[in-house]
């Protein structure tokens, strides 16, 4: 059986999601990395464990699950903090993710992860899409949609990798400033619909 696994990736609130939610509805199994590491966060001891020894206990919530805004305040805006917590998640998000890949027997699987390209997930993929938009609306969704305050927004972009990266190693980008109308022709486009 063919089968078509393409990772999506882009920076903090450039749409992603939008793109997911477009890929499931014609079918795709879609993994996001980021709902692996919050299920990580919140069931899986050994790696509740090792965040504890590496951030303090100020990071585990009282039923023993990590409390994610408590150690987003100490790896947002701290490189070498946030590359020790990456360490930690990694590799464990790897094993999840190729499981599920594994697992399936879906024709088309989107697999959601901003570090995509950053490591080796990347070479499960027969494509790669980035979405992509302006500071300015990252800025606007981060603070709208998720309630950040504008400091807390510039960090969180300010932790990743320029954008620009992304686009140049991507096979499909979709601007997402415009219209959702507009988001969904050019996933269309590229879903080749």
């Amino acid at each position: 059986m063919s089968r078509r696994i393409i990772g999506l990736t882009g920076n903090i609130a450039t749409g992603k999601s939008a793109v997911m939610r477009l890929a499931a509805e014609r079918g795709a199994l879609t993994i996001d990395a980021d709902r692996v590491v919050h299920e990580l966060l919140a069931t899986d001891a050994a790696i509740q464990g090792e965040v504890v020894a590496a951030f303090g206990p100020g990071v585990r919530r009282a039923d023993g699950g990590i409390d994610r805004t408590a150690l987003g305040r100490i790896v947002f805006g701290d490189a070498a903090r946030l590359g020790q917590l990456e360490a930690i998640l990694h590799p464990a998000v790897r094993l999840e993710i190729a499981r599920r890949v594994q697992a399936s027997d879906a024709p088309v699987i989107v697999i959601e992860a901003i570090k995509l390209l950053e490591g080796p997930l990347a070479a499960l993929c027969d494509q790669v899409w980035v979405t992509a938009c302006a500071r300015e609306t990252q800025m606007a969704r981060l603070r709208v949609c998720r309630g950040l305050a504008a400091a807390d927004a510039a960090a969180r972009i300010d932790a990743q990798g320029p954008q620009a990266d992304k686009i140049a190693r991507a096979d499909v980008v979709i601007y997402t400033d415009g219209l959702l109308r507009e988001t969904e022709e050019q996933f269309a486009a590229a879903w080749g619909v």
